[in-house]
């Protein structure tokens, strides 16, 4: 059960604490935590990568957008 899981499975990619997602697998596989455990700890995960994302889009300015949209030779490309 514990290996078609979506919440797991969304767990092994975002999840950075290996250590953790063991004993969410564990504890998971053995009956002591429960499906919706699971997705409320997947939803925090979630939620700090979303909020990271947001707070470091709102810090890119028109400047950075156009130094990164600005048409410039690529090194070595035809080598």
């Amino acid at each position: 059960m514990i290996q078609v899981d979506i919440p797991i499975k969304y767990l092994t990619f975002f999840l950075e604490d290996d250590a953790e997602l063991e004993h969410i697998k564990k504890e998971y596989g053995e009956g002591r935590m429960l499906t919706g455990e699971v997705k409320q700890r997947l939803i925090q995960v979630l939620t700090e990568i979303v909020e990271r994302h947001r707070r470091a889009r709102a810090s890119v300015t028109e400047e950075m957008v156009d130094a990164f949209m600005a048409v410039r030779p690529l090194p070595h490309m035809f080598d």
